[in-house]
């Protein structure tokens, strides 16, 4: 399966997911080749909004490039909303999305981001905590 068709599922998977959970959310197709600023989902509840880039991987690691970084921060900003990664590791048992806050991921000299498995374990929270927060 081609990389962006195995992303295009997990998009489809994680938006499928946050609506049974009672999020409203839609999918911006075609998110990534957009000149202004834009993200793979944008969800919310009563008022809160999230941004969300969704990351699949089969390796141990996952980049965030600068440009998507800015493009998500900047998306964020202006729709007042939280900016989110989803992030879902192929290898992983479990199977399912780490959500995890933009900020909390490791900022390369580079100016890409650095998600790696054992980051969303500590510091990721599973998608119906994610629900959660954005309901109360």
């Amino acid at each position: 399966m081609g990389f962006r068709r195995k992303g295009i599922r997990a998009e489809r998977d994680l938006l499928e997911k946050l609506w049974k959970l009672g999020i409203g959310a839609v999918r911006v197709a075609g998110s990534g080749v957009s000149t202004y600023p834009s993200t793979d989902i944008i969800a919310g509840f009563k008022g809160r909004v999230a941004v969300i880039e969704v990351k699949v991987s089969s390796k141990e690691v996952i980049y965030v490039p600068p440009e998507e970084v800015k493009s998500i921060n900047l998306l964020a900003e202006v729709m007042g909303a939280d900016p989110w990664l989803a992030i879902r590791f192929t290898s992983d048992r479990r199977g399912g999305f780490y959500m995890l806050r933009l900020d909390e991921a490791r900022e390369l000299r580079s100016g890409y981001l650095s998600v790696d498995f054992e980051l969303v374990r500590t510091k990721g929270i599973s998608i119906e905590e994610f629900a959660r927060k954005l309901m109360a």
